[in-house]
């Protein structure tokens, strides 16, 4: 693809980001329900999605240095949403998972945000919402292409 092309693409899809970002999400409501703090829950999220992990590898993926993690974890582990275990090929490496309590809210977690997505969604038209629904889902298949 010409430079052009790419530039073209990529300011498309930030700009897409933006507009779902704020006219789909209303990050103080999602937060003002939570009695855990927005990073904590990008720990659940990423948990939800990998299962088990080191401790490091969260850090990493989630870009938030090691020593903010260990209060972070700790407060999962205090309030039953992670349990945190020795791996059993490195006794060094400290692994953590999410807990079925954990599985639980998570799956609350889930409702809240679709029942707010189709709330919002829903003073569309029917041939906007089919028109949306099939480029989500093409948009998808193309999403998970990348590397």
């Amino acid at each position: 693809m010409d430079k052009t092309k790419m530039e073209n693409v990529t300011n498309n899809l930030l700009n897409l980001i933006f507009h779902v970002n704020n006219k789909l999400f209303n990050h103080s409501e999602i937060v003002k329900n939570n009695a855990i703090p927005p990073s904590h829950m990008k720990v659940l999220f990423h948990l939800l999605n990998i299962k088990s992990t080191s401790v490091s590898n969260v850090a990493k993926c989630l870009d938030i240095s090691k020593p903010n993690m260990t209060p972070i974890i700790d407060k999962l582990i205090s309030e039953g949403f992670v349990h945190r275990y020795t791996d059993s090929q490195d006794r060094r490496k400290l692994k953590i998972e999410l807990t079925d309590k954990a599985y639980k809210f998570l799956e609350e977690k889930k409702i809240e945000m679709k029942n707010n997505l189709s709330e919002r969604i829903s003073s569309l038209e029917e041939d906007d919402l089919i028109n949306l629904d099939y480029h989500i889902t093409e948009m998808s298949k193309i999403i998970k292409k990348i590397k």
